[in-house]
């Protein structure tokens, strides 16, 4: 008998649970940056406002909001404290190798495969994962896996596919065990982005296929659960569109063919790395239409107006005039809310 009540209750509480509408469900793709490092704040009072309000689906934090550890800590807890329901991305893109307030700094990719054995690196990934956490950090957009190129960019480990994965899974490791979520990047390399910082569009010329081997290590041992897309350009790959608009890339390499069922990150959405004919409603649409399911923003404005209503509006409409399914965004929605789940646990 008592059973067969839990069983009705169970059943009452699933029929009558709370549907996302689809604009909660478009929020969920959005991670803004904002000014601000203390409750109180003007404009950390907007996001608090916009995380209650289900506008957002996370944060991406910035040296403008950190002083010290214990400071960041605060603010974070502030911010989480605000969400009515579904957690919160807090993120920091920071594999440690340069200086932010408050954090010890590591070696780089480069210098941590040259100058440290394993069992150094992993010391110092462990190190490294735990400020992140004390900081309230949950989401952290490294480590990358472009395989290193004659100019040897600090951000790449390796030339060999198998250093590169090695080192990364360290990192991933390490991040893991204190209950960071790493955002692995660029998918599936950046190119001359890498150098760059997204300035300028970038071709990659001479792609090789082993790029793929650390993804498809890290895919097949369960450790790559996001992954940040590359912008570049690779007539290998799609010989119409940049990775970023890339439903080939996506959808049949990353989805069907390496079995990927995590996340897609999209960021530097608003810099020279993407042609100036391509505005910014088509840089959302096409994204979103090759397979992407976040968007990051560092800045809560650009051309005049809030970055969370102004992507929040371009979805909607989208959506509206048939450039974009509802059944697309349910599904990033759904990929999120699974990657949450791991996220809080």
């Amino acid at each position: 008998m008592i059973k067969f009540l839990l069983v009705c209750s169970l059943l009452f509480s699933v029929s009558y649970a709370k549907v996302p509408s689809l604009e909660e469900m478009i929020a969920q793709m959005i991670v803004i940056g904002f000014d601000g490092e203390k409750e109180g704040d003007k404009w950390v009072e907007q996001i608090a406002k916009d995380i209650r309000r289900q506008k957002i689906g996370g944060v991406i934090l910035s040296q403008k909001n950190i002083q010290t550890i214990s400071q960041l800590k605060k603010l974070t807890d502030y911010l989480k404290a605000q969400t009515p329901q579904t957690p919160l991305f807090v993120a920091l893109e920071f594999d440690g190798s340069k200086s932010i307030h408050g954090f010890s700094t590591i070696p780089s990719a480069r210098d941590m495969v040259e100058k440290n054995d394993v069992l150094e690196a992993e010391s110092l990934y462990s190190k490294h994962a735990q400020e992140l956490a004390d900081a309230g950090i949950n989401l952290n957009f490294a480590p990358t896996l472009d395989l290193q190129s004659e100019k040897k960019a600090t951000q790449t480990y390796s030339s060999l596919e198998e250093v590169v994965t090695t080192y990364a899974l360290m990192f991933i490791n390490a991040l893991k065990m204190k209950g960071v979520m790493p955002v692995v990047k660029y998918f599936p390399s950046a190119g001359e982005n890498i150098w760059n910082d997204f300035s300028t569009e970038a071709t990659l010329s001479s792609w090789r296929f082993e790029q793929l081997k650390p993804y498809y290590d890290l895919i097949a041992f369960g450790k790559m659960d996001a992954i940040l897309i590359s912008h570049a350009m690779c007539e290998a790959l799609d010989e119409k569109n940049p990775m970023l608009f890339s439903s080939k890339v996506i959808e049949i390499l990353l989805r069907q063919k390496m079995h990927f069922e995590g996340i897609v990150f999209a960021n530097h959405l608003r810099t020279n790395s993407i042609a100036n004919k391509i505005d910014f409603k088509q840089r959302i649409i096409r994204s979103i239409n090759a397979g992407v399911d976040v968007f990051v923003f560092p800045n809560y404005f650009g051309d005049e107006a809030s970055m969370p209503f102004t992507v929040q509006r371009i979805i909607l409409e989208g959506v509206r005039k048939g450039e974009l399914s509802q059944k697309r965004i349910e599904l990033s929605y759904e990929r999120i809310i699974k990657f949450k789940q791991k996220m809080a646990r």
